[in-house]
């Protein structure tokens, strides 16, 4: 039996749903980049967004998702 899973489209997965934070993550970025990476950390703990989220963020911001 062949599964089906193998046909579905997966292209939706990347897609953030959760806007708010998408915002905390990009004004974290931007801080980030104007006054320091420390200053994102708190900003974006305060915010509440995950912290396995702003660890891959602030560490490796090419790998960012684009939210617009």
């Amino acid at each position: 039996m062949i599964s089906t899973h193998a046909n579905r489209d997966h292209s939706h997965i990347h897609q953030r749903t959760d806007f708010h934070t998408a915002e905390h993550v990009n004004t974290g970025l931007h801080l980030q980049s104007t006054v320091g990476t420390l200053c994102a950390l708190e900003f974006m703990k305060t915010r509440g967004v995950p912290n396995q989220v702003t660890e891959r963020v602030l560490l490796q911001p090419q790998k960012c998702r684009l939210h617009g």
